[in-house]
């Protein structure tokens, strides 16, 4: 039986963090609501984060104002 290690995100952790662990770890992070964790299986009441990164210029795109 293999052991699961989770790796707890704390308030000073960021996305960019996270995200970078959960990866290079071949984990995933995951949400019950309350707790964000990176770890390698699903459990039961969990769900992953989804995540989308996007580059510089579509980001700088969406602060562009309304022409309405």
């Amino acid at each position: 039986m293999t052991t699961a290690t989770i790796l707890p995100v704390t308030d000073a952790t960021t996305m960019d963090e996270c995200i970078q662990a959960a990866r290079s770890a071949g984990m995933y992070l995951i949400t019950n609501g309350f707790k964000v964790v990176v770890s390698p299986i699903v459990p039961p009441g969990f769900w992953r984060v989804a995540v989308k990164v996007k580059n510089a210029e579509s980001a700088t795109l969406e602060h562009q104002p309304c022409a309405a």
